[in-house]
């Protein structure tokens, strides 16, 4: 196999910091590739699990979950979830503490236990509409099957019609019964402004120059359309999971998989041409950067 950087450039510093940022990007490509395909249920994403166990001691250090009493959380009655001495309805410092330490696009909720449902009572998910905590709203889905069946949930979810990476794990009282739910994922909307961040960076590694800024923005474009038909294939994947039928699943993964082959014959033709519009040294950083051959540009698509 031919080295990816030649003898002249292996001992510099632009090829120490290659080698570094060439691990770094190469292991995001393996997961943008990972994150696109269809996933199981009980798959963990790494960030999500770390939520989790934020989530889960954050609450553990207030103390045992219990439900004591009533308490309407968005003009919803329902069971009044406490940890400790502290009550959870219409309290959201723990969801939003969890989501400050975990960064951007991460939500965390408590669900309780009311009847048949289960209620959020804390979250920081947003209502579809904009106006505010989508407190009252309650879960539906895979994740709910999974719950009442005494099972975690890890996984693709919609969440309010938009798609996230999530966690269910059941909050138990000390009898053992489930009384309520622990939350938290991520929202994959915002992969657009990810995938932006990503080029600014790959534009400053490579030192583009007004000379190779056509060839570039080509490559650009070309990336900005495939997060769009990715995004539409991953969605399609969800709502399938959530709501159809064998047939219908194995139509949405099919239609995934399309996805990235046609992703990765768009970005080739525009990966070619810049690579060719680059000076000598240029292309060795290119050559970790741009990971040619990788599923939509890897390094672009990370998750």
């Amino acid at each position: 196999m031919k080295p990816i950087f030649p003898s002249v450039f292996a001992d510099s510093a632009v090829a120490k910091k290659a080698r570094v940022v060439g691990m770094l990007i190469l292991a995001v490509g393996v997961l943008a590739t990972l994150g696109l395909m269809p996933s199981a249920g009980n798959a963990q994403d790494a960030r999500v699990a770390k939520s989790m166990e934020t989530l889960k001691d954050q609450t553990a250090k207030l103390g045992a979950p219990k439900i004591d009493g009533n308490e309407a959380v968005g003009g919803k009655d329902a069971p009044a979830l406490y940890f400790g001495s502290t009550k959870m309805n219409n309290n959201f410092t723990v969801v939003d503490e969890v989501a400050k330490e975990d960064g951007r696009g991460m939500a965390a909720t408590l669900f309780v236990k009311g009847d048949d449902e289960y209620i959020r009572v804390a979250t920081n998910v947003p209502k579809p509409d904009g106006s505010g905590r989508a407190i009252g709203t309650t879960l539906a889905g895979p994740a709910l099957e999974s719950i009442q069946m005494g099972k975690p949930y890890y996984g693709k979810a919609p969440i309010l019609g938009v798609p996230y990476v999530t966690g269910y794990e059941p909050i138990k009282d000390a009898s053992g019964a489930v009384i309520g739910i622990y939350f938290v994922g991520y929202s994959q909307s915002d992969l657009g402004a990810r995938v932006e961040g990503r080029l600014a960076y790959a534009r400053t590694f490579l030192g583009i120059t007004d000379r190779e800024a056509a060839a570039w923005k080509a490559y650009e474009d070309v990336s900005r359309a495939n997060v769009q038909s990715l995004e539409a294939a991953d969605q399609a994947m969800m709502t399938a999971e959530h709501s159809g039928s064998a047939i219908d699943r194995m139509q949405a993964q099919t239609g995934i998989m399309q996805a990235q082959l046609d992703a990765r014959k768009a970005l080739q033709p525009a990966t070619e041409a810049l690579y060719k519009a680059l000076t000598p040294e240029q292309r060795e950083r290119a050559d970790v950067v741009l990971l040619l051959g990788t599923t939509s540009g890897g390094d672009i698509f990370g998750r």
